[in-house]
């Protein structure tokens, strides 16, 4: 299947020869300057930071604990239900099936990916980047697909008049998108025109991390055993060259890697081995590691919990624990994510006539059977819920019973009276008789 790119480049010539088609896949590309030596060094130096390592998203990900946070947040995103929604008059949300984005952000915005995918990998671009950039293709003033670009490929220009373009990079070409045609997504964001990259942020913590994981490797690759210094005897005969070499040779033979550890240290030559590096437990590299996972968790904002990182935190149940996780972690992203849907992919007339685009977390909050059994019986009683909409919310069908519908008033609590008259019980007279 033809990328969007070379469907767009399809398009411009269909143009040029007058058979284009209803279906628009993109704006015309123009050719970038070659970067100045100056730029090539910036990049270089941004690339590099702290523990000497470098740090991008590729680099990043090699890290446990971002690839984990970026999980938790992007799946968080693309496990719960997407749909577009409407206020029926009552001031209740109902699905607006109907609407022409319903299909797209429930089931399949484009071509060749599912509603999950698509979100999640939105998600990871928003964990990891703080942007998510989606362009819009249009017919008729109609959205039909939605494609997601890779951050890195798209430059924000602010224009004179504080309006925004995009260009996207691709194959060395650049396409000018304006701003009606792109769907921006923005994490915490200090200038409002792009958001801030966790990456960049958390570079020197990331870069620890990933000289942490190296040392720990080269660790064990030498040996998991301490360096040290290999001596003459004060009344040995110097060695040569060629003895040098071939002492080097055989100790890597036969003590380097996790293979040879532990094995009984032969010298030759009349020479000695001395101890002179700490060991992994003097260095503190697991408390290192455990402590550089929370210092990643805080970037993030995702609780050491959900990344597998256990603690001193606790919960009272797995309710409350995912409770935790939703409003401190998810949440906001959900907010960003549905105002930003509303406000790029509906018209004002749409958002006047009540309709929004709603991620549905309540199934992450589901507990244990006996907590959901003791939330649903108070909220019936209290009439609060009615028993249709307790049957609904375990994705059970609904029941044909018309009671199933109504709610029942809490007589403890309002006095409710029933309507009907209860049959007369008989007295003690009339049943002598």
């Amino acid at each position: 299947m033809a990328t969007f790119f070379e469907r767009a480049i399809d398009w411009m010539e269909d143009r040029k020869t007058g058979s284009v088609t209803d279906k628009k896949y993109g704006p015309d590309p123009v050719y970038p300057d070659a970067a100045t030596p100056d730029q090539i060094l910036l990049d270089i130096k941004a690339s590099l930071d702290s523990a000497g390592e470098t740090v991008n998203r590729a680099t990043a990900l090699q890290v446990s604990a971002v690839a984990a946070c970026a999980r938790v947040i992007s799946q968080g995103m693309a496990q719960v239900s997407c749909r577009v929604m409407r206020e029926d008059g009552k001031g209740s949300l109902v699905e607006a099936k109907d609407h022409a984005l319903y299909m797209l952000l429930n089931r399949k915005p484009n071509d060749w990916q599912t509603s999950f995918e698509f979100r999640e990998q939105i998600g990871l671009h928003l964990a990891l980047n703080s942007n998510a950039y989606v362009f819009k293709n249009t017919v008729r003033s109609k959205v039909v697909e939605l494609y997601a670009f890779p951050p890195e490929n798209v430059a924000v220009k602010q224009n004179d008049d504080m309006s925004l373009s995009y260009q996207v990079t691709t194959n060395g070409r650049i396409m000018n998108v304006p701003a009606a045609e792109m769907w921006h997504i923005r994490g915490p964001s200090l200038n409002g025109i792009c958001g801030d990259p966790t990456i960049e942020r958390a570079r020197r913590t990331v870069g620890l991390a990933l000289a942490t994981e190296k040392y720990g490797a080269k660790l064990f690759e030498n040996g998991a055993r301490p360096g040290g210094i290999i001596t003459s005897k004060s009344d040995a005969t110097p060695l040569t060259t060629e003895q040098r070499i071939q002492l080097k040779n055989m100790w890597a033979e036969q003590h380097q890697g996790t293979a040879n550890a532990h094995k009984t240290l032969m010298l030759p030559y009349n020479l000695e081995f001395t101890e002179v590096s700490s060991t992994a437990n003097d260095a503190q590299w697991i408390e290192s590691r455990r402590f550089l996972i929370e210092e990643v968790c805080r970037f993030f904002g995702v609780q050491p919990i959900m990344v597998m990182q256990t603690g001193a935190t606790s919960y009272a149940s797995v309710e409350q624990m995912f409770l935790s996780h939703l409003v401190h972690t998810l949440m906001p992203w959900y907010e960003r994510f549905e105002q930003s849907a509303d406000a790029n992919l509906l018209t004002e007339r749409e958002i006047k006539d009540g309709y929004c685009v709603k991620l549905n977390g309540n199934a992450l909050l589901r507990g244990s059977t006996a907590e959901r059994t003791a939330y649903y019986t108070q909220m019936v009683t209290l009439g609060v819920m009615t028993v249709n909409e307790v049957r609904v919310r375990e994705d059970m069908t609904m029941s044909d019973d018309p009671e199933a519908n109504k709610l029942r008033a809490a007589a403890n609590l309002f006095g409710y009276e029933p309507t009907t008259t209860p049959e007369p019980t008989p007295n003690q007279n009339e049943v002598s008789k």
